[in-house]
């Protein structure tokens, strides 16, 4: 759009309009749940029609160039709108992946509302009272909540369990510990289910590509598949790219709220430092073994391809497929380098996620007094944050060869910037703790 038009529709009270159908559903929304309908287990309670194109819009206008009070005033009107959504985007994020475009779009809105946000705060003019006064909306909360649910589950579990390489075990007996310690709880970690489990049968006719290099011993190499529910395609790739997209964005989202509800001494949203070292360490192994794998079959396209292809079952004609080698290359490369760039931009900002965390922490720290009970549980906090995050950074050497698929020095040279300053404040946090 013009920026011409960007001004006259964001000045035009398009987005009261959307409020108003916004809280309409809302009221709806609320006397079915409420009504025998809404009880029924079998019944499911769809997000409107209309929320795709109205998120749509909000996304363009909140990306625009607009002034600063007009960014501000759309900003607070989409804060708005979200909360009355509220309910049905905890339903969204939920249900992932049932709907994985609408569920990235939900999230990009929460994330250039809360940047525009951002960038009003630091402006003259502005009254931080006003702006306060959003972080205190208690209705967006379980939604703020459900979202660093999915990008737990989704930094986790990149692709299947059984693909997945092995965590560093310094990482995973901090988990063990952390698990032990809750008493009344039981935790079965081993049968924990991932948001791969939820996705229904694929197409049987979908076309078998050999297994993505996934981080472990042999990624350069073809890792040994069959046709079990665990063997790869063209749908799963595009799944993954999808879901790789989708936990960019909600990151993304995570590091403007913790910037700016910081900034303005909210109510703490505290990460799980685990739960970020694991994500840290898949995303990581998983971008630099596909670049591994983006090298041999650069170097060697011909190496183990027919190989890899007929353990694929790619050229099983009596399946039904029907693919020259060239094009099922061709694919499986193209799929690679759009995941392998993604997942090394997730870990990249999971590092930068890690480092926002650990300099709150130490803020905190500094103005407590050593004597109060509040103190204690932050040393406790800060032990954790480095019992998991120092393991991970050990393990995916990101201080010195920084992220997979990034393919420029500069993008190399920012990872390991980041990752140098996170091992800076790991270092800080272990003398506090030994004092």
């Amino acid at each position: 759009l013009h920026h011409d038009g960007i001004q006259l529709i964001a000045k035009s009270g398009v987005t009261r309009s959307l409020l108003s159908f916004a809280n309409t559903y809302t009221q709806e929304e609320a006397r079915y749940l409420s009504s025998h309908l809404g009880a029924n287990g079998n019944a499911s309670l769809n997000p409107p029609t209309t929320l795709c194109g109205h998120l749509s819009l909000l996304i363009v206008l909140l990306a625009s160039n607009l002034s600063i009070p007009d960014r501000l005033a759309l900003s607070f009107d989409s804060y708005q709108l979200l909360s009355a959504y509220s309910r049905a985007g905890e339903r969204l994020l939920q249900s992932y992946p049932s709907d994985i475009d609408l569920t990235k779009k939900f999230i990009e809105t929460m994330c250039f509302t809360y940047s525009s946000i951002k960038k009003s705060s630091g402006s003259s003019g502005i009254d931080n009272s006003s702006l306060g006064t959003l972080s205190w909306d208690s209705t967006i909360s379980g939604l703020e909540r459900s979202i660093l649910c999915l990008t737990y589950q989704l930094s986790a579990y990149p692709f299947p369990n059984p693909l997945l390489p092995p965590l560093p075990m310094g990482l995973v007996q901090v988990e063990k510990i952390h698990s032990s310690q809750m008493r009344n709880i039981s935790v079965n970690i081993a049968s924990e289910k991932t948001w791969w489990d939820s996705i229904p049968i694929f197409n049987p006719n979908d076309l078998p590509l050999p297994n993505p290099s996934t981080g472990s011993a042999d990624a350069a190499i073809y890792q040994r598949s069959s046709l079990s529910q665990t063997a790869w395609s063209e749908g799963k790739y595009k799944l993954a790219n999808s879901s790789a997209k989708c936990l960019e964005v909600s990151i993304m989202f995570l590091m403007s709220r913790v910037h700016f509800f910081n900034q303005k001494n909210a109510f703490k949203f505290s990460f799980d430092a685990v739960a970020i070292a694991k994500g840290l360490c898949r995303c990581s192994d998983a971008s630099r073994a596909i670049e591994e794998r983006l090298h041999v079959m650069k170097s060697h396209p011909e190496d183990n391809i027919t190989k890899m292809l007929n353990a694929s079952h790619v050229f099983d004609r009596s399946l039904g497929y029907n693919v020259s080698e060239s094009h099922a290359m061709e694919l499986e490369r193209n799929y690679l380098v759009e995941l392998g760039s993604s997942l090394g931009n997730c870990a990249e900002k999971l590092t930068c996620l890690a480092l926002q965390d650990a300099r709150r922490m130490m803020a905190n720290l500094t103005s407590m007094s050593e004597s109060g009970s509040s103190y204690n549980q932050s040393t406790q906090e800060l032990a954790y944050f480095c019992g998991a995050i120092t393991p991970a950074l050990e393990h995916t050497q990101i201080e010195t060869k920084g992220v997979g698929c990034a393919f420029t020095d500069n993008d190399k040279d920012s990872s390991k910037a980041m990752a140098q300053a996170l091992r800076k404040e790991l270092e800080k946090m272990t003398s506090l703790l030994r004092k």
